[in-house]
């Protein structure tokens, strides 16, 4: 028995410490974005020298130009096959860093083609996100999903690369948090056409979160809940904004189930209902929010529903 509690407790010691190694990424608050330059959101590794570059680490220089936004970044062509040096900000110290890297085009992402070694954005960009916006996913690269319109069609984490995207997932496991969820889609209702003017796609995600205690709906079903809970104006109903679900067990694929991260998923992240998360076109999450928000005491807005949904909406109209 002493022999079986020794290898037991050796072996949760090996996982503690597996998890601790892989999961020391923490969420970037204002300080570690504060030197600034562009956030190193994920690495995707090149030919030499990537492996020196961590997830969160500040890009500062680029052949000695410094680069601060994403734009400036995007214009670099890392992928020549020609050595590049690099002055970053260590993730967790600070500490000034310079190395060379050589890259090709990335095509081990399909259907994604001629990647940089690196997603990446400007750190103040990154900043703009009030700290209750910066939940688990805040800061990573678009994470592994799959989501199903009720209008037909299937969409994976990767083809959510390349536009910017405002998703709200979203529950019904009791009143309250179905009461969440019409509040948000009213709302959105009526921003959806400043959105489409700002080219920012809105997917209103219907799905059983982790400790959800209701059965999803099917397509017939979120239509008609829908129609029911349409904002009206002058009598007539407000367009249905555009709706998803979760794969059934019929449709769902596992190799459909893809990111821009490996094995890093949308589901194991959500936790409370309605969950907000906003992305830019680089696939790289923005905004990340859970439940509702307290107003601010400068607020107007005093119900916690609309303050939630309205602050997302306006950050995503002048940050995207």
């Amino acid at each position: 028995m002493k022999k079986l509690a020794a290898v037991a407790a050796l072996l949760v010691s090996g996982l503690l410490a597996s998890c601790e190694k892989t999961n020391t990424f923490k969420i970037p608050g204002p300080k570690d974005l504060e030197p600034g330059g562009v956030f190193i959101s994920y690495n995707l590794g090149c030919t030499a020298g990537c492996d020196q570059v961590e997830k969160g680490d500040l890009l500062q220089t680029i052949d000695g130009q410094a680069v601060k936004t994403s734009a400036e970044f995007d214009k670099v062509n890392l992928v020549d096959g020609k050595p590049h040096k690099l002055e970053l900000l260590s993730w967790e110290s600070h500490a000034r860093k310079s190395i060379e890297v050589t890259a090709q085009p990335n095509n081990k992402f399909p259907p994604l083609k001629d990647l940089g070694p690196f997603y990446a954005v400007g750190a103040a960009e990154l900043n703009a996100a009030p700290e209750w916006a910066r939940r688990r996913m805040f800061g990573h690269t678009s994470p592994m999903v799959q989501l199903v319109s009720i209008n037909g069609g299937i969409l994976d984490g990767r083809q959510l690369f390349g536009k910017k995207r405002f998703l709200v997932y979203w529950d019904w496991g009791d009143r309250e948090e179905e009461g969440y969820a019409v509040a948000f889609m009213q709302v959105l209702q009526k921003a959806f056409p400043d959105l489409q003017k700002r080219d920012i796609d809105l997917m209103f995600v219907h799905a059983k979160f982790p400790s959800g205690r209701k059965e999803p709906m099917n397509d017939t079903d979120l239509r008609a809940w829908a129609d029911k809970w349409s904002v009206k104006v002058d009598g007539q109903k407000l367009p249905m904004i555009p709706f998803y679900r979760r794969p059934n067990k019929v449709e769902f694929n596992a190799a459909r189930e893809l990111g821009m991260e490996n094995a890093y998923t949308v589901m194991e992240n959500l936790g409370q209902s309605p969950t907000i998360i906003v992305m830019d076109e680089r696939g790289i999450v923005r905004w990340h929010s859970e439940g509702l928000q307290m107003p601010d005491a400068e607020s107007k807005i005093t119900q916690q529903d609309q303050y939630t949904i309205i602050s997302a909406v306006d950050w995503a109209m002048k940050n995207l």
